[in-house]
């Protein structure tokens, strides 16, 4: 994890690291000590933040997959503060993933998640409303259901949230994974990413 404010880096962390599935394993501030640890910890995922700076955060990412030649490209999540403007140019230097630096925890947490099974994230821009909800074959419970998985929610903590058994919970969750042809939370996450159903940068 690479941050030139510490404050945010120390909320990355604490977010991240409270994640049960996830560990952070380094952090850096500057590139010099990024692309050092990149070569002791070989870590699945990269999260880069340079706020505004979004050429210097872009020249970490160049140094750390130039590292050693025998290491692979960095597995770099970057978070940048206007998706839209700045997703062509960061691609074409190699970024693999991208979230708006607005992003909420939860958000966060799913990127780094899915970056780690080693997809690429790339942010939708918003789809037009005349096109169909992705969604649209599932009951209106069934969608309050899956919002909650795809923001990490347990099913113990759904059906606190819902007032539902965890019976219910379950049940409701695999029909909707049937429906929407999902194999499990992590594709449901996903899926939640790359139809605009999780938004980022709000």
């Amino acid at each position: 994890m690479i941050d030139s404010h510490p404050i945010s880096l120390t909320g990355q962390h604490t977010i991240l690291d409270g994640c049960p599935d996830l560990r952070v394993v380094g952090t850096a501030q500057d590139c010099e000590t990024a692309a050092a640890l990149y070569q002791e910890l070989r870590p699945d995922v990269v999260v880069v933040h340079m706020h505004q700076d979004t050429e210097r955060a872009l020249d970490i990412v160049q140094s750390l997959s130039g590292a050693r030649s025998s290491l692979p490209a960095a597995n770099a999540l970057l978070l940048i503060d206007d998706v839209d403007t700045a997703a062509d140019h960061v691609l074409q230097a190699g970024v693999k993933g991208v979230l708006g630096s607005g992003s909420s925890a939860e958000e966060l947490a799913a990127a780094v998640r899915i970056m780690a099974t080693g997809r690429s994230l790339l942010i939708p821009r918003a789809r037009e409303e005349s096109r169909g909800s992705p969604l649209e074959t599932l009951t209106d419970r069934e969608v309050e259901v899956f919002h909650l998985v795809t923001r990490g929610f347990s099913n113990a903590e759904i059906s606190a949230e819902l007032a539902l058994s965890q019976s219910t919970v379950k049940s409701h969750i695999q029909r909707a994974m049937e429906k929407l042809r999902l194999r499990n939370r992590v594709h449901a996450v996903i899926f939640a990413y790359e139809n605009n159903i999780i938004h980022s940068g709000v």
